[in-house]
């Protein structure tokens, strides 16, 4: 199907399906928020965050808030059933890496143009992590390791933002490395406590938990600026490998729902992210709250799009 064919039939069954959702009252039932990851990770986390505010504040006018995870296919899944319901609005997603990622490595029959940008929340970069009993304590171990040894470094997924920043950090420190890509978040925990793998690059609300038990040791944090969570672990950067990654942590309603809509939920996410309960989220987690609202957030992802397939190509993920 053509672009012009795919918005042409968006506007049909949006007003087919959906012809009073102009007029009515919004929210009048239970919205579908679907989680394209599996539970404990950094966009189930989120998503929880955002559902739980607006179910405390009363903000989807009394109405239900069912949260879904579904996982797989690095987040295809998820975001493809959020896709499919052309028109609908009560139904929402969490963007994140792989919403981008997922989509540039594999034919999923949607890209972000396939939904309505509603808001970009928070940013978080990724850490690269080590069990606490390896023999590495710094990125230069892990250089050095590399000169003589296969050095395994694992992520979710084939190409989301993990794979990125190994990518970047072996360009950086001119090496080389295997991936290993794990399914999902458990996985990813589990390749490296079995020692399958020597290191990991993970978000860091996933590997906290770890930290705090002491079993993880993170060495490298993928933002220009230290975490305000985990002030102690020095950035890439000012470890002499020149680079920062982060991703867009927003939320995208399916394609084809009206202006009407994607301004109540504008309107509504201003108000989320001026609780207490968000503030919360960003210091625990350690994410910037950079906001970025409705079309914006639209040439926000087309822009990161780019430069994400910009950084797959230089490091030979895509041709």
């Amino acid at each position: 199907m053509t672009k012009y064919k795919k918005a042409v039939t968006a506007v049909i069954l949006s007003a087919v399906l959906f012809p009073l959702c102009a007029m009515a009252e919004y929210p009048e039932k239970q919205l579908d928020y679907t989680v394209a990851f599996g539970p404990g990770g950094g966009n189930d986390t989120m998503s929880r965050t955002v559902v739980n505010i607006m179910k405390k504040y009363d903000m989807f006018g009394g109405n239900n808030i069912r949260v879904t995870n579904r996982a797989g296919g690095s987040g295809a899944i998820g975001f493809n059933y959020v896709a499919q319901k052309v028109g609908d609005p009560y139904h929402a997603t969490s963007t994140s890496g792989n919403f981008l990622g997922t989509p540039i490595v594999s034919d999923t029959g949607w890209t972000y143009k396939d939904f309505t940008p509603i808001a970009l929340l928070a940013q978080d970069a990724m850490f690269l992590t080590v069990r606490s009993d390896s023999p590495f304590n710094s990125l230069e171990d892990l250089v050095n390791y590399s000169k003589t040894k296969d050095l395994k470094i694992g992520g979710t997924g084939a190409a989301g933002p993990e794979r990125v920043v190994a990518g970047l950090f072996a360009k950086a420190a001119d090496i080389k490395f295997t991936y290993v890509p794990s399914q999902d978040d458990g996985g990813l925990m589990t390749s490296l406590t079995s020692k399958s793998v020597d290191a990991i690059v993970a978000n860091p609300s996933e590997v906290a938990g770890q930290v705090a038990a002491g079993n993880f040791r993170p060495l490298g944090y993928s933002e220009r600026q230290r975490s305000t969570v985990f002030p102690d672990v020095p950035t890439f950067a000012e470890q002499g490998y020149d680079f920062e990654f982060s991703l867009p942590r927003g939320v995208v309603l399916p394609s084809g729902v009206s202006k009407e809509v994607q301004d109540w939920w504008v309107a509504t996410l201003k108000k989320v992210v001026e609780t207490p309960e968000w503030e919360e989220y960003l210091v625990t987690k350690g994410l910037s709250g950079n906001t970025i609202w409705g079309d914006d957030f639209g040439g926000y992802l087309e822009k990161t799009d780019k430069d994400f397939r910009g950084v797959l190509k230089e490091i030979g993920v895509i041709k």
